[in-house]
């Protein structure tokens, strides 16, 4: 698969479940959050014991950036909640939060456990079709993403897809985006034959809804492209790359870091295809991505850098 991800994630408490769709591009949106409640990083005051006053105060300090605070609050919540009934849907709601602030820390784990157990408990006392509990099950099947739990994201998804085809559209941008979540399980799985379909349904639904030359367009492109070099569809795949790269560059220009990848996922693809013509040109793309990549500070770059000069030597050693 090329080097573009299709994946999508985060936005404040207040915003969380919006903030679920767009998990491929949430990251950067989750260090601007950060960055913006630098100021504010002083913990709110202690609350007094009540499951009302720790979960008021758990959205404080999580909204404030001070996230070990909050799940200190929604753990303390939790213990207050075991005395509920059976039926107080307060339970879920905290494990919910707990699942939320584990996951801006980055401890996947715990927030698969706590996620896992909020949808269980909603499960119990929602109706099947609640919409509570399918954005609680959307969460979930994106956290199974990030916990290597395929199968049962995959499973997840769909059942969430089917909520969304039923309550909004099939050509609805958030069906779009559940389909790229399937689309990377189903390739985790190495079932890129299975995933083409989805991932061709995502792109006619981004056409519809944005534009034929949007940014959505031109990423789900390079996601379709590594799915058709996975089979071998090589004809295929230079199309909807080649595609791709013109809208990246139409986007960001030719020296900027997303075209960058978008060459190296062409030079990949010609590559491999047995004509001089074509691994002539690849060996220039490859050279222009590494270029632009090297200029790149972060670690971030500096891993696709590797990864690019490691696929170069090894598709076309000189």
């Amino acid at each position: 698969m090329p080097f573009h991800d299709s994946s999508t994630v985060k936005t404040t408490m207040k915003d969380k479940f919006n903030r679920r769709r767009a998990f491929a591009n949430g990251i950067n949106f989750a260090m601007a959050l950060s960055l913006f409640c630098g100021t504010l990083s002083v913990s709110a005051a202690a609350p007094e014991q009540t499951w009302e006053s720790l979960h008021r105060h758990g959205k404080d300090n999580f909204e404030r950036g001070n996230y070990e605070s909050a799940l200190k609050d929604f753990k303390q919540a939790l213990d207050l909640s075991e005395n509920f009934p059976e039926s107080d849907p307060r339970r879920g709601k905290t494990l919910n939060n707990l699942a939320t602030t584990y996951d801006y820390l980055g401890k996947y784990s715990e927030a698969c456990t706590s996620a896992e157990l909020s949808v269980k408990y909603g499960e119990k006392i929602l109706p099947a079709e609640d919409p509570t509990l399918m954005r609680r099950l959307d969460f979930l099947a994106t956290l199974y993403l990030k916990t290597n739990k395929f199968e049962k994201s995959l499973e997840a998804s769909e059942r969430y897809l089917k909520f969304v085809e039923k309550t909004k559209s099939k050509d609805d941008k958030e069906c779009a985006r559940v389909l790229d979540n399937i689309v990377v399980a189903l390739h985790a799985l190495k079932k890129s034959a299975e995933a083409e379909p989805y991932s061709k349904r995502a792109l006619l639904i981004w056409e519809r809804t944005t534009s034929e030359e949007s940014k959505s367009v031109a990423k789900e492109l390079s996601v379709l492209a590594g799915l058709q070099l996975d089979q071998k569809k090589y004809a295929e795949a230079e199309a909807s790359s080649r595609r791709a790269l013109s809208l990246f560059e139409k986007h960001y220009g030719k020296k900027d870091q997303n075209t960058a990848v978008a060459q190296a996922s062409l030079a990949e693809i010609l590559a491999k295809q047995d004509n001089a013509a074509k691994k002539a040109e690849a060996d220039a793309l490859f050279k222009q991505s590494i270029a632009t990549l090297k200029r790149g500070k972060s670690e971030q770059s500096l891993k696709v850098t590797e990864s690019v000069t490691k696929v170069y030597k090894d598709l076309l050693p000189n």
